[in-house]
């Protein structure tokens, strides 16, 4: 049985859109061709004909899908423009799941992004009303029920997902209210992930009630399964939370690579540059700290000038946020490396000697 389930989890690759892979496993096939079916049988005694009642419930839910992708996108648009990596958008049974490299950097960004995906929804809702305000218009009535019924979907996909309750975006938006508020942010993903339990629990409960007292048993399924995807969704991330307060740097420190304070630019620039693609460097001479260098400090100097220059007159002089002991938690070096200006820091041991390096994602400058 587990193996049956781990195979309608294996995901495949849709299509890749500015270079975003979009996934999808295999019960999203399922459910496709299971609300196809819905959709058609709901008006097949308007159209009279099975096959064009199923054609145009594939093309519906195709175009529902497709507003499903368009809601993660928006999301993946913002967090480009907030300079993070978007690894792929996935579409699962109950709608999609757009990943990043890393978290966003400020509650700012965090809040950016959360609220893209339900304004799009939001956008595309108006988009669809006015398409269905146009099939009236022409007297298609199959049609306007069909666009009628994307525009509400849409507007219910904007509205729950603005409940406050993370993975939902409405948490996330909660998370950057409880972030910027002065919490930590791996304790206001807790409390928020607290929330979206809640809130399937609730989802779970409404379902059985739907169930029991309107006799409404497809309606009460699927709200029942929505609750308990949100839940699990809920606990994982608490669990990876959890987790991740528990690992240390010694776990996924890097062997440091460290420039001599004595190096000439030019020679950085042709010898070690092209063999060390990186943007920030621990500058070090026999494993002692001396500074963190980053290449965009190179802009301050003129090109003729590289020969003459050494990275000790550019780097930045070593500081309390550039560098964390051995034995910290990786939850507190990613702090400091989101607060540093830098986004990376050095692992020293307890004699001060340069023993690893940690490097985040593309930061906003210096402090």
């Amino acid at each position: 049985m587990a193996g049956y389930l781990e195979f309608f989890k294996r995901q495949v690759v849709l299509v890749h859109v500015s270079g975003i892979p979009v996934r999808a496993d295999y019960r999203w096939f399922f459910v496709f061709v299971l609300m196809s079916a819905i959709t058609a049988g709901s008006i097949n005694s308007l159209v009279g004909n099975f096959a064009g009642s199923f054609l145009l419930g594939l093309v519906t839910t195709f175009l529902f899908f497709v507003s499903i992708f368009l809601h993660e996108f928006a999301h993946a648009m913002v967090a480009k423009m907030e300079k993070l990596e978007v690894v792929e958008i996935v579409l699962h049974p109950f709608g999609g799941l757009t990943r990043f490299r890393h978290e966003p950097e400020t509650p700012r960004a965090e809040f950016r992004i959360a609220v893209a995906g339900p304004a799009a929804s939001f956008i595309v809702a108006v988009i669809f009303v006015l398409l269905m305000a146009a099939a009236n218009a022409g007297g298609v009535d199959i049609l306007a029920i069909l666009l009628f019924l994307l525009a509400l979907l849409n507007f219910l996909i904007a509205v729950f997902n603005m409940l406050p309750g993370y993975p939902l975006d409405g948490g996330r938006v909660l998370r950057a209210h409880l972030w910027r508020s002065g919490k930590d942010l791996n304790e206001a993903t807790i409390l928020t992930g607290r929330c979206g339990q809640v809130i399937g629990v609730g989802l779970i409960v409404l379902g059985i009630f739907i169930v029991i007292a309107r006799a409404e048993f497809f309606t009460g399924f699927w709200a029942m399964l929505a609750g308990l995807f949100l839940y699990d969704s809920a606990k994982g991330i608490i669990r990876e939370v959890r987790e991740l307060e528990q690992r240390l740097v010694d776990d996924v420190m890097k062997l440091p690579f460290a420039l001599e304070p004595d190096t000439k630019l030019q020679y950085f620039i042709d010898e070690i540059l092209p063999l060390h693609r990186r943007t920030v460097f621990p500058v070090a001479k026999d494993r002692q700290l001396y500074g963190i260098f980053m290449l965009e400090d190179m802009k301050a100097v003129a090109r003729e000038d590289w020969h003459l220059t050494a990275i000790r007159q550019i780097m930045l002089p070593i500081a309390p946020d550039h560098f964390v002991d051995t034995g910290t938690q990786l939850a507190d070096a990613r702090e400091l490396m989101r607060m540093n200006g830098i986004g990376s820091v050095g692992v020293i041991d307890s004699e001060g000697k340069l023993v690893g390096f940690l490097q985040g994602g593309k930061t906003k400058g210096k402090k």
